[in-house]
């Protein structure tokens, strides 16, 4: 590849990326979110029926380009709130709320992972109330400095502790401790974490 076309690759791309940037603010503008500096990604789906609040940092990306893993943020009542920490990323993540969903700072979520408060259904096996009966819900509260693993699912009710990592893949049904590496469906306790420890 010569310089000259090198060169235009990377302007387009710049170019791309501000583009991408824009309708990112302005999705979030139209939808009502309130966010700090420095908000980065790309499309995202947003449904904001109740408060959706983002910190400095936040990283929304959807991967590829929004057509594959899509992050998206819905809260699906009025009185609902989905609240982001400072420099947290989500990567074609998608975080439905009827409650109260709460992400620390510095938290990484992998593509594939679904937050959930709710049971999304009624869960009667009469048909009629399964569709149209009231909703459980929960809040899910997660903690500072969390690691969440692509493909996984955390469910209402859950709170997850500062630092702790959910290995891809798993389905978290109960409360993670600080410190620790849960894993597997459902979720288990695998071992204790080192600040000092690669593995």
């Amino acid at each position: 590849m010569s310089k000259i076309t090198s060169k235009i690759f990377i302007l387009f791309r710049c170019i791309k990326d501000a583009f991408l940037l824009f309708t990112l603010h302005l999705n979030l503008r139209i939808n009502g979110v309130v966010y700090g500096a420095k908000i980065s990604g790309n499309r995202c789906l947003i449904l904001n029926k109740g408060k959706i609040e983002l910190g400095n940092n936040v990283k929304l990306n959807s991967y590829p380009d929004g057509e594959l893993y899509k992050t998206g943020l819905f809260t699906q009542l009025d009185s609902a709130l989905i609240k982001i920490g400072n420099n947290s990323g989500l990567n074609g993540t998608i975080v439905r709320c009827r409650n109260k969903i709460i992400i620390g700072d510095n938290c990484m979520f992998g593509h594939g992972v679904i937050i959930l408060d709710n049971n999304s259904h009624n869960t009667s096996i009469d048909p009629v109330k399964r569709a149209t009966g009231k909703i459980a819900d929960s809040p899910v509260i997660i903690g500072n400095n969390v690691w969440v693993g692509m493909h996984s699912m955390i469910l209402k009710g859950v709170h997850i502790g500062d630092n702790s990592i959910i290995a891809a893949g798993s389905v978290v049904t109960k409360d993670v401790p600080s410190n620790q590496l849960f894993g597997g469906n459902p979720a288990t306790f695998i071992k204790m974490l080192d600040k000092h420890e690669n593995f």
